[in-house]
């Protein structure tokens, strides 16, 4: 017995070895792979982990750390010091922006011009990046309403991303973990929150726990996110595998639709909901923010396919979807903006016009195809410079400083 022991002693402490050899090589070669910074959220789905820290490498290379308040952003205090102006920006992964530097984010590059400029008066202006990865209009509504307001906002930016945000706030078109996020569904003309969510063993308090430590003894470890990435990639092709089935009926998805059906005119009855949600979800943005005697600015993201340099490349995708216009989600978004007295501002015309300018594209990295994913720092920098002058435009004509 005495032997057998000192056998498996023996083989965890050489196993043990080998690991920390490979752990120390890894590391000395300069090899980085992204980590967990996610955590389950009872009221959101998911957010992100108050305190994480982890390194993105999928796009780009760039650290993330996690501030207290669970967002990619710096410490911030929740009572808003006097004499300071906050600009709270909601959004998905464009906003949170992990694929560069935080410093280098569109929030954080315009929060340095605002005060530069003194648009606020002599208030100190802080602009806030409330930015989530996968979260759609319905999750940044309830998001607004149990965690931003919180932070006395003087004004609000949601940012609005037609290429999964429609998508995301309908179950049935979400691939964003689509059972484990709340839904606001229809019902005689008005919206009732769903959050049947909740009641998946991915909320338990003690498993919440439980996932965040994990989690975070893997974000010290290079071999264990090397392992964490191939289990990624692995789900990502089983999810693509999914997404290109044929349809099996006439009000099936058709395949590929993620890639296209935002920029058509509603035909199947799933995308006609999704849109009619998705206005009604701005609506109520619009409402919360009067309620609040705050300003509300959309932010419209182009998706790649509206930011080529070359027009040709363009043509060829409307063609090949059979598209009349890239543009139809962002008029219809913008119409209803107007509607409701709600101002916005749209990204794809300054994007392309830098990027034919610089002869080189705003988004994707040196680890990716060129004009794919987010936005690169050249992005950022000319969305932290559209957004600064409509801010400053907005403050000036409400007088809200």
């Amino acid at each position: 017995m005495k032997n057998l022991v000192k056998k498996l002693l023996l083989v965890l402490i050489s196993t043990f070895i080998s690991l920390a050899v490979c752990e120390i090589t890894v590391r000395l070669l300069g090899y980085k792979y992204s980590g967990s910074t996610y955590t389950a959220d009872p009221k959101l789905g998911w957010a992100l982990r108050p305190g994480a820290s982890a390194w993105e490498a999928d796009e780009g290379v760039a650290w993330s750390k996690i501030n207290s308040h669970g967002y990619r952003d710096r410490e911030r205090v929740e009572s808003k010091p006097q004499g300071v102006y906050r600009v709270a920006v909601l959004g998905d992964s464009f906003t949170e922006a992990r694929q560069v530097a935080m410093d280098k984010t569109f929030t954080s590059l315009a929060e340095e011009e605002l005060n530069r400029r003194r648009c606020c008066g002599e208030r100190k202006v802080e602009v806030l990046n409330f930015g989530v990865p996968g979260y759609g209009t319905a999750q940044e509504l309830l998001q607004l309403r149990e965690r931003v307001w919180k932070f006395s906002p003087d004004m609000i930016v949601l940012q609005f991303f037609a290429g999964n945000d429609i998508f995301n706030n309908h179950r049935a078109l979400n691939v964003s973990s689509p059972d484990l996020a709340p839904y606001f569904l229809l019902k005689n003309g008005k919206l009732e929150l769903d959050e049947s969510f909740r009641q998946e063993r991915e909320f338990d308090p003690a498993r919440i726990k439980l996932k965040g430590v994990a989690a975070d003894i893997m974000n010290s470890s290079v071999l264990l996110q090397m392992v964490y990435k191939l289990r990624r990639v692995s789900a990502q092709r089983e999810e693509m595998a999914h997404l290109n089935e044929a349809p099996a009926n006439s009000n099936a998805l058709p395949p590929e639709y993620q890639r296209y059906l935002a920029y058509l005119p509603p035909t199947i009855p799933p995308m006609v909901e999704a849109w009619q949600v998705t206005e009604g979800l701005i609506a109520e943005f619009g409402k919360e923010a009067r309620s609040h005697q705050s300003p509300l600015l959309i932010m419209l993201v182009p998706a790649k396919n509206q930011t080529y340099i070359d027009p040709k490349e363009q043509e060829s995708y409307r063609v090949k979807y059979k598209i009349e216009s890239l543009d139809y989600a962002d008029d219809r978004v913008e119409h209803l903006a107007r509607a409701n007295g709600i101002p916005t501002l749209r990204l794809a015309k300054p994007l392309v016009e830098e990027a034919r300018r610089a002869g080189t594209h705003m988004s994707g990295f040196a680890n990716t195809a060129p004009n794919d994913g987010h936005l690169n720092e050249q992005g950022h920098a000319v969305v932290a410079r559209e957004l600064v002058h409509a801010i400053c435009g907005i403050t000036h004509v409400t007088g809200n400083i």
